[in-house]
């Protein structure tokens, strides 16, 4: 019986121990996954002014000189105000945007401006597919851009706009 209370004291020591191990480990690894997760909410400061890092899948087309007068005045053409429901499935939020698109010459404005219709269609039909969390962030915004860019230059045919601007973009 001596034994069974000497082995009781020893594992009474060791268990509070233990115990005290375990907790601190616990906190650690909470500790690193709220950083973790705060470290991804969170935008870095430097990285507001950057502009995201650029792949084959995500580049905007280059924009071409143009040959006939490079001096040219840019010539810009207004969508419609576009006002739409995103697409998250559990909140009610919209967005807001002015898009301004750049065209190359008089001729492509007037492709453009002839096509007004399904521009503004496929703009409303892709902004309404969008999430919030797509489009929060700039880097989703330039990959916005990037596929109102390529849709609307393949509905055109050919590469006619040249860049497109948001001149305004409110989500709520």
């Amino acid at each position: 019986m001596a034994d069974e209370e000497a082995g009781a004291k020893g594992a009474g020591g060791i268990l509070p121990l233990i115990n005290m191990v375990l907790l601190v480990l616990v906190l650690a690894v909470g500790g690193f996954i709220a950083w973790k997760v705060m470290q991804l909410d969170s935008a870095k400061p430097g990285d507001a002014t950057k502009a995201p890092a650029q792949t084959e899948d995500t580049t905007l087309p280059e924009a071409e000189a143009d040959k006939e007068n490079p001096d040219a005045p840019p010539i810009f053409i207004d969508l419609d105000d576009i006002t739409v429901n995103l697409a998250d499935p559990d909140t009610s939020r919209f967005l807001r945007a002015k898009i301004k698109l750049e065209v190359r010459s008089e001729e492509d404005k007037a492709k453009v401006e002839a096509h007004m219709i399904q521009i503004n269609d496929l703009v409303i039909t892709n902004l309404s597919s969008k999430e919030f969390k797509d489009i929060r962030k700039p880097q989703g915004k330039y990959k916005l851009k990037e596929e109102l860019l390529y849709r609307i230059n393949q509905l055109i045919g050919g590469k006619p706009v040249k860049g497109l601007y948001f001149t305004e973009f409110v989500s709520q």
